[in-house]
């Protein structure tokens, strides 16, 4: 049986950072994270992770980068009992992009 958690918005805010989401948690370490990867200023994604929120952020090893092109698809991404997540783009927004992430428990 899988345990979905609930939608949590990932957010690139350009006034900010134009290539990298804000910290999000997903509130329970997971097996899985699905996203919903928004409209994107072409470019390809990176997953961020890190043990405790606020610490240090690395890419998140084979899937460390994905190509997204322009965006506007669902993806499952395989991130082994992570919890704390950014995702970046290899090239700055042309604006504010919101993608829906959701963590999956086995």
């Amino acid at each position: 049986m899988s345990i979905y958690g609930a939608w949590k918005d990932a957010i690139i805010t350009i006034a900010t950072d134009d290539d990298l989401t804000a910290e999000v948690s997903v509130e329970k370490d997971c097996d899985t994270l699905v996203v919903i990867i928004p409209t994107l200023t072409s470019s390809d994604l990176t997953l961020y992770a890190a043990e405790v929120s606020g610490g240090t952020y690395y890419a998140v090893g084979n899937m460390a980068t994905i190509v997204a092109g322009t965006g506007e698809f669902i993806d499952v991404w395989e991130v082994g009992g992570l919890e704390h997540f950014k995702i970046g783009t290899s090239a700055g927004q042309a604006a504010d992009r919101t993608f829906k992430v959701r963590g999956v428990r086995a």
